[in-house]
């Protein structure tokens, strides 16, 4: 299961396609979270090499994004495709704001549907915060409203209640918001950027990250207090799930160690130079299943740009470490 944003839903991965309308699907089913495409490197399907019998990875691609942004989203269980959504109630343009329409309007019903038993293990991917960011980062000054720390944090914690309440028996791995700023200095003035138009790449889709000189330097100063007060927000959440010892819902906590300034520019979609491409997508979901059984200090390590992913393989002695922040 997956709940989160456009990466999650694997927007754009494959970059520019021959068939140029399909270079705007979401390629679900490679999505490094939530895919189950068969051959796919993603994290459904390295539980899945140990566990035969596990479903709800996506499969395949939507042609279109799935757009839910703040109160720009389609009511009720109208905008996922679940024939291949499946299990992964991630929606292109979502805030922390949004989780709870996710879980509540499509992830807790289709589990329902499915029939899963309460007493099966589950496994929740979420990682939220890149769209937060890019839209309201001055919320690292004001403190107040959508998308600032506080409405962050209780974002969070209403949605993880949610999954408690209708998902029993579920862990849940949250992870960390990322240097979503990162990504102006690794696309500026970049060829590999222009590749749709002739022009220089500017990051529309972030506006916080859009301007150049003093006032960009400025706002995505803003981006990054933003993204650490988001960041120690999780911490004390996912502490406190920690503090709490529930027999049947765990929460763990993964740093989002990634140096984007030390990664390719092909590391981003060709389309648009800002979604992760699918190399990035098989990195994360490597480097996030070799840190599912690791320690405190295992889970803390830089994620290194790799052009092959290598895996851990799990050892009879191996356990998910549920106590990693106490």
């Amino acid at each position: 299961m997956a709940l989160g944003d456009s990466i999650t839903a694997g927007a754009f991965s494959r970059g520019i396609q021959s068939n140029f309308l399909a270079s705007f699907s979401e390629w679900r089913g490679e999505s490094y979270a939530g895919g189950g495409d068969p051959g796919a490197i993603t994290i459904p399907n390295l539980i899945k090499n140990y566990n035969p019998s596990l479903t709800g990875g996506s499969l395949g691609s939507n042609p279109t994004i799935e757009l839910c942004f703040g109160p720009l989203c389609l009511p009720g269980s109208l905008g996922w495709n679940s024939k291949v959504d499946q299990l992964n109630a991630a929606q292109s343009g979502a805030l922390a704001s949004n989780l709870l329409h996710e879980v509540r309007d499509y992830l807790v019903p289709q589990v329902k549907a499915r029939k899963i038993p309460k007493s099966a293990f589950k496994y929740l991917n979420l990682q939220i915060g890149s769209n937060d960011i890019c839209s309201f980062c001055f919320q690292s000054i004001v403190q107040n409203g959508p998308a600032s720390p506080d409405d962050f944090e209780k974002s969070i914690r209403e949605t993880l209640e949610a999954v408690r309440a209708g998902i029993p028996n579920t862990v849940v791995n949250i992870l960390g918001v990322f240097k979503v700023s990162d990504v102006y200095t690794m696309t500026l003035n970049q060829p590999y950027c222009s590749q749709i138009l002739p022009v220089p790449h500017v990051n529309i889709e972030c506006p916080c990250m859009l301007l150049s000189g003093v006032a960009g330097n400025a706002t995505r100063l803003l981006m990054d207090t933003l993204q650490t007060q988001y960041n120690e927000r999780l911490v004390k959440i996912i502490r406190d799930y920690q503090q709490a010892r529930y027999s049947d819902f765990a929460v763990l906590w993964q740093p989002a160690n990634v140096p984007l300034s030390t990664y390719p520019v092909d590391a981003l979609s060709s389309v648009d130079c800002f979604h992760p491409a699918l190399k990035t997508h098989q990195l994360i979901a490597s480097e996030t299943w070799n840190r599912l059984v690791g320690t405190t200090a295992e889970r803390s390590t830089t994620i290194s740009w790799r052009d092959s992913p290598h895996y851990r393989c799990l050892q009879a002695e191996d356990r998910i470490h549920t106590d990693t922040l106490l």
